[in-house]
């Protein structure tokens, strides 16, 4: 499906919004780090580009994203940028798994501490935040310590992945998928405050994971669109998408 002039700059902006609240939040290195939008009905990603001209993650704009095909090739984009150097880590991500429509890659510390001192990702709350989802779930990591510069790497990562929605990097960073760009940054906001507060626990002493009668309830399907509190699923993504959109100065009021 070919973008529009206005689909391609509402799609930047997003792109370049979840790179700037990830920014703000102090989630990666530097300037490291890239989020990518596979284009539907497309072998091309929309992706924050690298090169003479690029920002960093923090300040990224919609005229730093570019549209690379599925042989890290850049299609259209400024010509003071060019493709990143991993953009194989998320063109194999969407070989592999058409479900996932973005991709994000950062560097949080906490995150790669954990990996270098192989800590487990433990569920040590549930009420506090919503990362003990992907507790549950299990937080891997790859355990190759380098960037993902060619295809081979690329699909190796994507079959070590395989359909699960985060993954830790050993002494590198994170990986993240989800199906829109808001969902995808909500899940790597969840993901970098699970392995704060675990590498925060880790210090204090011996953290223990909750209850297990907790643990049961947390498995169950979560009730959405009820009468009282927040809603879960979509609704309730798009919730905290704005939420961070806010505390970040990032919101548009119209």
């Amino acid at each position: 499906m070919a973008l529009s002039n206005d689909e391609r700059r509402e799609i930047s902006e997003t792109i370049a919004r979840s790179c700037r609240i990830m920014g703000k939040l102090d989630m990666t290195h530097a300037a490291l780090g890239h989020v990518s939008y596979r284009i539907p009905g497309t072998d091309t990603m929309l992706i924050k580009a690298k090169g003479p001209d690029e920002v960093g993650v923090r300040y990224t704009r919609p005229e730093d994203i570019i549209e690379v095909d599925f042989n890290a090739n850049k299609i259209w984009g400024p010509d003071g940028l060019q493709p990143p150097s991993e953009s194989y880590l998320h063109l194999w991500m969407y070989k592999k798994n058409p479900e996932v429509q973005c991709v994000i890659h950062i560097h949080p510390r906490p995150a790669v501490l954990l990996t270098i001192c192989n800590k487990p990702i433990l569920p040590i709350y549930s009420a506090y935040g919503t990362g003990v989802s992907l507790a549950l779930e299990g937080v891997e990591t790859y355990q190759r310590s380098i960037r993902i510069l060619n295809d081979e790497l690329g699909e190796d990562f994507a079959t070590f992945m395989g359909t699960k929605k985060v993954a830790l990097m050993r002494g590198h960073g994170i990986s993240v998928v989800g199906s829109s760009v808001e969902d995808a940054t909500v899940r790597a906001i969840a993901l970098d405050e699970l392995t704060t507060m675990n590498y925060q626990a880790y210090l204090l002493g011996d953290p223990q994971p909750i209850p297990d009668i907790d643990l049961e309830f947390m498995k169950k399907p979560q009730e959405t669109n009820k009468g009282r509190g927040s809603v879960g699923g979509e609704v309730g993504m798009l919730a905290t998408w704005r939420y961070y959109s806010m505390l970040t100065d990032e919101y548009e009021t119209g």
